[in-house]
């Protein structure tokens, strides 16, 4: 064969069997190049092997507890560009447990370093059947240089992302939470998880700002009443943005794992509840829309209405009879339930449907409460929401569905997302001008004039209209005259309403301070005069006097109120 004879003529002239003295210098040439040759291709093959294998080291994947963290994810900010949500990058502390030969020695170790652990759980952890055991994910510089000069077997640190709330409390129903892997499970993170998570960013409609001044104002009440909870909002009703909102108790959505199902629950959009004689506003609304009553009509009050073997009564009692605005401004339930029955059930339920009342909000997040609706409405169905009990719905529901009424008339869809101001939204006519133009006039007159339930309420300058309202809360199947949510909605200025306020406090105590009394216009009203206070200049909101003609021209004329004419003025 060939390659046979080819061996044999190297073989030759490399290593004759009797090599001629003249050849032999150059027989010894031909062997250094050989070797060197062979050396040469010897260590290319192991370079190439060398590489290769590193290549293929970098491709494995790595656990996939690790890997998770390496997303980049969206930042959440407010209307005005403030983080309220953001990843950050941080050290994760692991251990391969498969690499660590003396656990007890390595737990004694890094013991020092990891004040959160005890040493029993160290152990634990680097014993796992596991080749990735998390140890710690927020390394400091500090404690990162310390555990590297440990030079530990088995103990790494990887770089990673963790996400991070700087405002802390404030919004935290809004904003959400994520799980360890970043992934959104409550609030905005959870409902725009997607786009957050593809690393797009939100800017919400929230104010931090002003979402501190309303979460502080409602948090002293619920103190000084030793109440068991509170929820507040703040409406832009022109937008219908969501400029702010509390409810309490809250979590840190840094340690969201670490808070309790009660203050997990969203009180703002997800609880719904009988909202109390602030419905009232309401149902003047739709008997004015609807024609049912008018400006000038009055009615008795003076004799309680008895209904299924109950008596509808009123908080205190009023003689005689009197007109929609003093009904609205001292608060009659039994005008409340007449005017019911001049709108009829019907009537009362399309406009109820209409204020986006009978079904779930819209609102961006998922934590959105279904309305409890009557079974039948009936003309009893009819008395009783008008004065706010037989539906349930949420304090946003609520609160856009008043914005509509005291506003221009117009109902928007409530949003925590930035509107552009460029691009156009829905607006849905439901009252006409002069329908809210009186509603809003009524609303002036609960807090400026001496019947009215709202007085404490009145913020010097700034037209502060409102309603106040209370409802018993349910104990063992049957209402409690000692258990009771009382709320109030205003909006100002009310000559021309821009923003809308509304509070609701859980079961307050009455106190000293109070006379014993845990009505809305001792707990509620004076955090409202707080808060108008406070955001009327932030929201360049100037004072108003009223007795210029070019601010109560949006004011119905002077209506009468127990016989006098009332007025609005704030001086």
């Amino acid at each position: 064969m060939w390659y046979i004879k080819a061996i044999k003529f190297f073989q030759s002239l490399l290593w004759p069997s009797h090599p001629e003295p003249a050849k032999s210098r150059k027989i010894a040439g031909y062997r250094l190049v050989f070797s060197g040759f062979s050396i040469f291709l010897i260590f290319c093959l192991i370079g190439f092997k060398t590489v290769n294998l590193a290549i293929k080291k970098t491709q494995v994947p790595i656990d996939s507890s690790v890997a998770n963290f390496d997303k980049t994810r969206g930042t959440i900010f407010d209307q005005k560009g403030r983080i309220l949500a953001s990843t950050v990058p941080v050290n994760i502390l692991y251990a391969d447990p498969k690499h660590i030969f003396n656990p007890e020695k390595v737990a004694s170790a890094l013991l020092p370093f990891l004040p959160k652990l005890t040493k029993e759980t160290l152990l634990k952890r680097l014993t796992k059947n596991s080749r990735f055991s998390e140890l710690d994910r927020k390394l400091t510089p500090k404690r990162h240089s310390a555990i590297l000069q440990l030079g530990l077997p088995g103990i790494y640190i990887k770089p990673a992302t963790i996400r991070i709330y700087p405002q802390g409390n404030e919004a935290a129903h809004i904003i959400g939470a994520v799980d360890r892997d970043n992934n959104g499970i409550a609030g905005i993170e959870k409902s725009q998880n997607e786009l957050l998570a593809s690393g797009g960013n939100i800017y919400l409609s929230i104010d931090a700002g002003l979402q501190t001044i309303l979460r502080a104002a409602v948090k002293s009440q619920m103190e000084k009443f030793e109440a068991l909870g509170g929820a507040s909002l703040i409406l832009d009703m022109k937008t219908g943005e969501i400029i702010a909102a509390a409810s309490l108790p809250d979590f840190d959505p840094n340690h969201f794992m670490l808070s309790t199902d009660a203050a997990r629950f969203n009180q703002v959009t997800k609880g719904v509840y009988e909202m109390g004689s602030i419905f009232k506003v309401l149902n003047t609304a739709i008997a004015l829309e609807s024609g049912a009553i008018d400006l000038q009509q009055t009615i008795d009050v003076s004799k309680p209405i008895p209904v299924a073997g109950q008596l509808i009564d009123d908080y205190k009692p009023i003689n005689g009879s009197i007109g929609v605005a003093e009904i609205l401004v001292r608060s009659s339930n039994i005008g409340s339930a007449h005017i019911s029955q001049m709108i009829g059930p019907q009537t009362q339920r399309q406009y109820m449907n209409q204020l986006g009342l009978l079904k779930p909000s819209s609102l961006e997040i998922i934590e959105n409460g279904v309305p409890i609706l009557p079974k039948n409405w009936s003309h009893i169905t009819a008395m009783t929401v008008s004065y706010g009990y037989g539906l349930s719905v949420s304090m946003v529901q609520a609160a856009a569905a008043i914005a509509a009424a005291a506003g221009d008339g117009y109902f928007i869809t409530p949003t925590l997302l930035k509107r552009d101001p460029n691009q156009p939204f829905k607006k849905e006519r439901v009252f006409s001008t002069q329908t809210s133009k009186a509603v809003r006039s009524m609303m002036r007159l609960v807090v400026s004039n001496e019947l009215g339930t709202g007085n404490k309420a009145d913020a010097k300058g700034y037209l502060v209209g409102g309603k106040t309202g209370t409802a018993e809360k349910v104990k063992d199947k049957e209402f409690s005259r000692n258990a009771n949510r009382v709320s109030f909605v205003a909006t100002f200025p009310a000559n021309d309403p821009a923003f809308l306020i509304m509070i609701m406090i859980d079961e307050p105590v009455g106190q000293k301070h109070s006379y014993n009394l845990a009505t809305a216009g001792w707990v509620v009203a004076p955090a409202i005069k707080n808060i108008v206070n406070q955001i009327a200049p932030i929201l360049n909101i100037q004072p108003v006097d009223i007795l210029r003609p070019e601010n109560s021209q949006n004011l119905m004329p002077v209506m009468k109120i127990d016989g006098e004419e009332a007025t609005y003025a704030t001086y």
